[in-house]
């Protein structure tokens, strides 16, 4: 069975649930270090040389986790997607990482650096960790969810995503994997009404036709399709 078909879109920066995530966390940061960090990220996408320069500077001017966050993340931009996520990682538990919402975003930020490599353990070590700080926070499930089934732990990542939904019951995405997890325990009916509902949310979502194909597949085979 497939383990991979769940990832999806894994663009570090750029998520909705980072944005939020960020929103949550720059609350009791100065903003001054929020404005930096952010101009950091910026950079990042474009010139990731440049940005980690930039917080190599940072850091030794006294930045502490901002300056390591801009690294990190210029360290991801420019292809050592291992190396961020690791320095991500290990900050995330350091002893001036910041509050708890301060933390859950660099582990959220981590888990996705893991996730667009297909580290699926590690992501999912980090999302356990960030949902102890956080529980029932519907974007972490979302990835929970992305790690475990890249696992193959089908059944787990459907969990997740009902948690997700309970909270959210109209989010497209979750109702989308949720469909897949389904699918992949070859629960074709209650995929069938999940992907239905994202259908009716989102009809010019491509990824949700996607799904939708699978699922044709599966019910013509028998069987959910690799």
């Amino acid at each position: 069975m497939h383990t991979k078909v769940m990832n999806y879109k894994l663009i570090l920066t750029l998520t909705v649930a980072l944005a939020t995530l960020a929103d949550q966390a720059s609350a009791a940061i100065d903003p001054r270090d929020s404005a930096r960090l952010e101009a950091c990220i910026t950079k990042a996408e474009t010139r990731p040389e440049e940005a980690r320069e930039d917080g190599l500077i940072w850091r030794s001017q006294g930045g502490a986790r901002f300056a390591e966050q801009c690294v990190a993340i210029a360290q991801i931009e420019g292809g050592d997607i291992a190396g961020g996520a690791e320095r991500l990682t290990v900050l995330a538990s350091a002893p001036d990482a910041g509050d708890s919402d301060q933390r859950v975003l660099i582990m959220a930020r981590a888990a996705n650096a893991w996730l667009m490599i297909e580290a699926f353990t590690p992501a999912m070590n980090v999302l356990d960790a960030a949902l102890k700080l956080k529980p029932g926070e519907p974007d972490l499930l979302i990835d929970r969810a992305r790690a475990k089934a890249g696992l193959g732990q089908w059944a787990e990542a459907e969990a997740d995503l009902t948690l997700c939904l309970s909270v959210r019951p109209l989010d497209v995405l979750a109702l989308r994997l949720r469909a897949e997890t389904l699918l992949q325990q070859e629960a074709y009916d209650a995929a069938d009404r999940d992907l239905n509902q994202a259908l009716q949310l989102a009809p010019k979502d491509v990824d949700n036709w996607l799904v939708r194909g699978r699922i044709l597949e599966a019910r013509r085979l028998g069987r959910a399709p690799e």
